[in-house]
């Protein structure tokens, strides 16, 4: 599966100036875990609106695949991703669609979308939906290793099986409960990382940063159509 097809299974979902790697410190207590998490939620349900540059790792075999750029994320869903190496790419959620437009393939793919869709998806409690305690196990990561000093590590095994993930694992910053770092393993073995740099919330951002205007003489792929 590519990095983009579809994004809202992986959004959000690796390294802006790359941080420095840093051993993990002990496991935490899994109360400690439950509190890290529950102050996560806390923290992204006071949020409107969500920002931040970022860097993809998808693994696969025979894919190392690195891709980097700028996320905006308003509730109650909209969405607009902007991918600027190696090749530009643009995916927006409207509220009622979503769009990816590769401007060198000279294409824009169209999806019905509403904030519904975002239950299923690992971006859900970015946007304030869903309660991760309630939808999620929380276990202690071992598997992983911090990239950030003073963070956490959780992983996060869904209660309910999903077709598309086993399980997350977020590194969240201890002391703000900011999200530096989201690990999705898909059940094909495949890993995508997202790596977050210069997070910032509440920001103004115009109305019309999360609308599409197809470009002149661009081909519509609707998936959806029967």
């Amino acid at each position: 599966m590519s990095a983009m097809v579809p994004l809202l299974r992986v959004c959000l979902l690796a390294v802006v100036a790359s941080p420095s790697f840093v051993p993990a410190e002990s496991v935490l207590a899994q109360e400690s875990l439950s509190d890290v998490v529950a102050g996560l939620q806390r923290r992204y349900a006071k949020v409107q609106v969500l920002m931040a540059n970022f860097e993809q790792r998808y693994q696969a075999p025979g894919i190392n695949q690195v891709e980097s750029g700028t996320f905006w994320m308003k509730k109650p869903g909209l969405m607009r991703w902007e991918y600027r190496l190696p090749e530009q790419k643009l995916f927006i959620a409207d509220g009622r669609e979503t769009f990816l437009y590769v401007p060198e393939d000279g294409q824009v793919m169209v999806r019905s979308f509403t904030d519904a869709d975002l239950h299923s998806t690992p971006l859900q409690f970015l946007l304030g939906k869903g309660d991760i305690l309630r939808a999620f196990k929380v276990v202690p990561e071992n598997e992983f290793r911090s990239r950030v000093e003073g963070t956490a590590l959780v992983r996060l095994e869904p209660n309910r099986p999903e077709p598309d993930y086993a399980f997350l694992v977020l590194e969240v910053d201890a002391s703000t409960y900011d999200l530096r770092r989201i690990v999705i393993r898909e059940r094909t073995g495949s890993t995508s990382e997202f790596f977050l740099t210069d997070l910032r919330t509440d920001v103004r951002v115009p109305g019309d940063r999360f609308r599409f205007r197809v470009p002149t003489g661009v081909e519509i792929i609707r998936l959806d159509e029967k």
